[in-house]
This record gives C-alpha cells, sequence and structure tokens, in this order.
C-alpha cells in the first residue's frame, strides 16, 4: 500500500528488487510490509490480519494480536506488500504483512492506527498517532453525516403529486 505501485506486472518485479538490494546493502534480516484488508462494510473496530514468512512469525505475531485466519485474505496480497514478503524470502529476509480490517472505500485512518499499534508494540517504540486519532475523528464524522443523509433519504416520502 503506498503512493506509488509499479503500473504493469514486470515494473511490480523491478521495483520490488530494487528495494530488496538496498535492504540487503543494509543487512536487513525482516522485513513488514503494511496495508488495508477491504471488507466493503463498516468496521467500527478494526482487528489486524497477518501473513508471515515462516510459522516461528506467525506464532510471535499471534502474542501481539495480529490475527491469522486460514485462506485470507481471500485475494492475496497484491503488489509490492506481498512481493516483498515472497521475494524477500529469496534473499534471505524474513516477512510479515500487518493489515488493518477496513471498509476499503474510504481512507481509514483509525484502520491505519490499528496496524501501526501493533507495529510499535513489536519493534517496541512509541509513536505519536494523534494526527491519526484525529483525522479518525473527522473520516467518522463525515461517514456519519453521509449516514444520515442517506436515512433522511429513505425516509422521505415520494411527492407523487401531478402538475400539469
Amino acid at each position: 500500500t503506498g503512493d506509488y505501485q509499479g503500473l504493469s506486472s514486470s515494473g511490480q518485479y523491478e521495483l520490488t528488487d530494487a528495494i530488496l538490494k538496498i535492504a540487503e546493502d543494509f543487512n536487513v534480516k525482516q522485513i513488514f510490509t503494511l496495508g488495508g484488508y477491504g471488507l466493503g462494510k463498516d468496521i467500527q473496530k478494526p482487528r489486524v490480519l497477518g501473513a508471515a514468512t515462516s510459522k516461528k512469525l506467525v506464532t510471535r505475531m499471534k502474542t501481539f494480536g495480529v490475527l491469522f485466519k486460514e485462506n485470507e485474505p481471500g485475494g492475496g496480497i497484491i503488489g509490492a506488500s506481498g512481493l516483498l514478503l515472497g521475494i524477500g524470502k529469496l534473499y534471505g529476509m524474513e516477512g510479515v504483512c500487518l493489515m488493518g480490517e477496513t471498509p476499503g472505500y474510504l481512507v481509514d485512518p483509525k484502520s491505519a492506527k490499528a496496524v501501526l499499534k501493533i507495529l510499535a508494540s513489536i519493534l517496541n517504540m512509541e509513536i505519536d498517532l494523534s494526527e491519526l486519532e484525529m483525522k479518525a475523528k473527522e473520516i467518522e464524522s463525515i461517514a456519519q453525516q453521509l449516514r444520515d443523509l442517506e436515512q433522511m433519504a429513505r425516509e422521505k416520502p415520494e411527492d407523487l403529486q401531478y402538475i400539469g
């Protein structure tokens, strides 16, 4: 997930390979990729799902609250997030993808916050999430306004008067 993905399959692989070569130069042993897991419905309390390159990592990530479900995500992990894990293994790097549940049709700072809280815990570091919290409140306010408008539209009886 990010602002740039390769435009073609070969572009995806080229981008991934370039990133991994840089990581290899820095002796990186473990990769974390982050993303969203779109569910197509409103999510009040997003959970964080994971995919990992080893059973040992799955066991470790579960201790931080990461959920692992068989056959999830259903469509696989697309783009660089998935390729970095798979190809990273060829470079001798372990990898974990952390995916926050999200509706998938809105920017979702609430989901991003859930992912970053777990990542911060895994890395034993503090991350200031206050801006994400503010954005989450803004998005929730907008979403509530949309729900209210939708409800009003459903409740408003159609005016069937004939003019003419």
